[in-house]
């Protein structure tokens, strides 16, 4: 297949660098990313092992693109409040052939999407593997909790496109599985991204260590309760289907698996760049007021984290008072 990565930042690269050995593959990413790939290859190392991968086209904008032949496949990678635009500019290089696959974090992402192209041509990918950007070029593959899984956003059925894709994935090395219900899984990676993200980035740590702590178990807790209080009102089935159940799985399987892992919503804050909390805790608040579901806990995380990215933007992460900055009546701190 002929494939674009449309936003190559640490997981995009990681896709495409892996695809590479078997596909046709073109990175479009930043420029200090891009032009380290072009010198040096894009060096990967981790639990997948220690690899260095090379591409016959490298861009920064999407003018720059070879067009001669038409793209099978356009992997969305860039961050949720980039959909936007991201759609706009992926709907001028695609053709009625192409399918494109939202791999973001968050909700909103796929909507944004087919805001601009068409519904059967999108696709989407529950991605719940983590890699860190370790400088231009350079990628650290640093945990999996589950393989990705890839599935059509309309009905509820695996298709022969879906097959393909994961099949593509899978002999190139990278953990895959066809699903019918893409969207509850990625309702699902929500809840697991809205419990840790926002609470590992304000004390500036591991997931592991959230796990440890009395006050971060019974914030994120709360976190898990409220979302799927919301996923009710908003007849969105969940499996496992009640709270209880998932936060079962999620001490016992998902966080150790990730035990190590530093949040990407932490890397963007270190940087300086927004974070997508928006797309988080911040869309449950926006869904809770739309079903009339109280979110307080959900609320209090995403104004913290708003907070945390106007302190680091100005003063830098080293001045951030960490933790202290959330209170939570009756829960946090503890």
């Amino acid at each position: 297949m002929k494939i674009l990565v449309f936003g190559a930042g640490a997981i995009g690269s990681a896709f495409g660098g892996f695809l590479s050995g078997r596909h046709d593959v073109t990175l479009l990413g930043r420029k200090p990313h891009i032009d380290a790939i072009r010198r040096r290859g894009l060096k990967v190392t981790g639990i997948w092992g220690r690899h260095t991968f090379r591409f016959r086209e490298l861009v920064t904008d999407i003018r720059s693109l070879d067009r001669s032949q038409p793209f099978d496949l356009i992997l969305c990678a860039v961050k949720s409040h980039g959909m936007s635009r991201a759609a706009g500019l992926i709907q001028k290089i695609m053709t009625p052939s192409t399918c494109v696959v939202s791999l973001q974090n968050g909700l909103g992402n796929i909507e944004s999407l087919c805001e601009k192209i068409p519904v059967k041509q999108v696709l989407a990918g529950r991605v719940i593997f983590g890699v860190e950007l370790h400088g231009p070029g350079r990628i650290h593959v640093s945990v999996i909790a589950q393989p990705t899984a890839i599935g059509e956003i309309t009905g509820a059925r695996v298709t022969q496109r879906v097959k393909m894709i994961v099949r593509a994935l899978n002999t190139s090395k990278l953990p895959s599985v066809a699903t019918p219900d893409v969207r509850g899984l990625l309702w699902l990676k929500v809840i697991y991204n809205a419990a840790l993200n926002p609470l590992a980035s304000l004390m500036r740590s591991h997931y592991g260590k959230l796990g440890e702590n009395e006050g971060a178990r019974e914030t994120m807790n709360a976190v898990i309760d409220e979302i799927y209080q919301v996923a009710r009102k908003a007849k969105v089935r969940l499996d496992p289907s009640t709270a209880g159940a998932y936060k079962k799985i999620f001490y016992a399987k998902l966080l150790p698996r990730t035990y190590d892992h530093h949040p990407s919503m932490l890397q963007d804050l270190q940087k300086g760049k927004r974070t997508e909390i928006d797309s988080l805790n911040g869309r449950i608040v926006k869904l809770g007021r739309q079903h009339g579901v109280p979110v307080p806990v959900n609320a209090c995380l995403t104004r913290a984290i708003k907070r945390m990215e106007k302190h680091v933007s100005r003063f830098g992460l080293r001045t951030w008072k960490g933790i202290r900055e959330l209170e939570i009546p009756g829960v946090w701190p503890r």
